[in-house]
């Protein structure tokens, strides 16, 4: 498993090989993650709070991408899934295209 981290105040983020499948960039991720204009608690491990991300990869683009993302502990997040917005997410961004 190759782990790319990102550190800023005080929070690590790091992307499993899973969020790369769909070629989104990492900066692409986080940008979404940072610039989010939907965001919703969906199920996941136990003991960790799970939430997908919805926004646009960069500012320069209407394209939107949903980035799901594990809290494990204290600020530690792991993105383990980046892709172009689904219809299954797409409420998160009624009305705010």
């Amino acid at each position: 498993m190759a782990v790319y981290s990102w550190y800023s105040f005080l929070v690590s983020i790091q992307f499993l090989d899973s969020a790369d499948k769909h070629r989104i960039a990492h900066q692409d991720a986080l940008y979404a993650m940072t610039h989010a204009v939907g965001t919703e608690v969906i199920p996941g491990l136990p003991g960790e709070e799970t939430r997908v991300f919805v926004g646009h990869p960069h500012a320069q683009t209407d394209d939107w991408i949903e980035v799901m993302v594990a809290k494990t502990t204290g600020n530690n997040f792991t993105v383990f899934h980046a892709m172009p917005l689904t219809d299954l997410y797409r409420h998160l961004i009624t009305g705010k295209e």
